[in-house]
């Protein structure tokens, strides 16, 4: 079975030589310059890694940081995080070796959008070229500053129309910054001059709507020849330079937020079924909550029930009331039969459906390809499958402390990390068969998908920021003797 809808001739040219096989990219030395590292693979495979057995000891530094979802990027001398402080959309830089805060700089919201409770403007991670940061912040649009924390330039976008937060993030390609702006209407992909922060093309996306991941490059990072972007029910493709559109795959899930992974020419995508036990019918719950008979909901209406909780999604026409038409056209968005996790090969006009798996499909986490085996998380339910054949190897929960699971499982040196929500940083022995080998409180969320990068890994929770490696060997002392010269 094919999913695609249309092709452009010169596609051909350019991703002809799709059809090889491989592990996931994984760039030589560190690159965890972006969310999720090597082209968002979330593997690096650079050095050895803890194990957290003994993290007192394994743990290098520790410093506070404010409450924030974004994830660290590695430089080649700081680390960059986000933040919402007040009024304020702060970045920050630290010091990789002892966690210093080397500088902060913050900028005033130009305006509040409403945004869900569990989310902020300061989800999207930042991306570095080494020394420079780029961050976006969605009630802002990007911002750049130079290693000592000059502004070098900024580009605002907005105001956005995402209740569930213009989460993706930016990332670097052919001295290019391109950001996704996928919305409950008029949605757009940018890309801007690295140096300058000057537009050099933009593309609308029409007909995609709310989407929530960050895009990744085919077939890596190095001379790439497509952005490849997940939104709503479909898979695009950009050449990157010009954001020339090369093809589109249709038939998959709405309002993906887990990104894309690419392993060789097979790509793994994720989208749960929003409507698991059938969309509800208007008229019953205008019955319930329409307290005045005007046909709709207003705030007022539906305060304290779960209608409330999501108002900003349900009222898609943003007329501040949910009505027959809103509940009409979102139950055209969910409810469909093209959801779960999705293995396609790639070819030069779209992708084709290898398997599809359909139990414990992750909403937010992004599924982790390493060493022959997508891992998948949903809750604190995990899940191994086959990336080859989607045969399910092992399922089970991870216990513990417990706590729902939003931030991203990464990997390397045999190792699988995932951070909770109840504030522990598991450890797993990787392979067909899982196993727990660690856990560790932190006694702080864990929103943020942890860096690693010279064998260190980097795990931001609700309140601190924090470092870990493998302790240096110790040289054994030697006793130096020195003989006297004989008569």
């Amino acid at each position: 079975m094919c999913l695609r809808q249309r092709s452009i001739p010169a596609a051909a040219a350019l991703l002809g030589f799709l059809l090889v096989a491989g592990s996931p990219v994984v760039a030589d030395g560190t690159d965890w310059s972006r969310f999720r590292g090597p082209n968002g693979s979330g593997v690096d495979e650079s050095s050895p890694l803890p194990n957290l057995e003994q993290p007192a000891e394994q743990e290098r530094w520790a410093t506070p940081v404010p409450l924030g979802r974004s994830s660290p990027a590695v430089g080649e001398e700081l680390l960059f995080l986000t933040a919402v402080e007040g009024h304020r959309l702060s970045t920050l830089a630290f010091d990789r070796s002892d966690g210093t805060l080397v500088w902060k700089r913050s900028v005033e919201r130009p305006r509040e959008e409403t945004i869900y409770p569990a989310t902020d403007s300061a989800t999207p991670s930042p991306v570095t070229d080494g020394s420079n940061v780029v961050v976006f912040f969605q009630e802002f649009g990007l911002i750049s500053y130079d290693a000592t924390g000059v502004e070098r330039w900024r580009h605002p976008l907005g105001p956005f129309r995402n209740f569930y937060g213009t989460s993706a993030s930016p990332l670097l390609v052919s001295g290019l910054v391109i950001q996704v702006c996928d919305q409950a209407e008029s949605s757009f992909v940018v890309a801007v001059d690295a140096d300058s922060g000057k537009q050099v093309w933009r593309q609308d996306r029409d007909g995609r709507v709310e989407a929530y991941a960050t895009p990744i490059l085919y077939p890596g990072d190095h001379d790439p020849t497509a952005l490849l972007l997940l939104g709503s029910r479909w898979i695009d493709a950009y050449e990157p330079t010009t954001g020339r559109h090369l093809w589109s795959t249709p038939g998959l899930g709405s309002g993906p937020v887990a990104s894309l992974v690419l392993v060789g020419n097979t790509l793994f995508t994720s989208a749960p079924q929003h409507a698991e036990d059938g969309w509800p019918e208007f008229g019953p719950l205008a019955d319930k909550y329409d307290a005045n008979g005007d046909g709709v909901f207003s705030p007022v209406e539906v305060d304290g029930v779960w209608l409330a909780n999501h108002f900003g999604w349900l009222d898609v026409d943003g007329d501040g009331a949910i009505s027959p038409s809103d509940w009409a056209n979102l139950a055209q968005q969910v409810s469909h039969d093209d959801w779960g996790v999705y293995a396609l090969r790639l070819g030069a006009d779209g992708g084709e459906k290898v398997w599809n798996y359909r139990s414990n499909v992750p909403y937010i986490p992004t599924p982790l390809a390493y060493r022959g085996v997508l891992y998948l998380i949903k809750d604190d339910v995990l899940t191994a499958l086959d990336q080859q054949s989607g045969e399910l190897l092992e399922k089970g929960r991870l216990e513990g402390k417990g706590g729902k699971v939003y931030s991203s499982p990464v990997a390397g040196d045999g190792k699988v990390f995932i951070g909770s929500l109840g504030g522990e940083l598991i450890v797993l022995r990787a392979g067909r068969d899982w196993e727990v080998t660690a856990r560790h409180d932190l006694d702080g969320e864990i929103w943020a998908t942890p860096a690693i990068a010279d064998g260190h890994l980097y795990v931001r929770t609700s309140n601190r920021l924090l470092d870990y490696s493998v302790p240096a060997a110790v040289e054994p002392a030697t006793e130096t003797v020195t003989e006297a010269a004989g008569d």
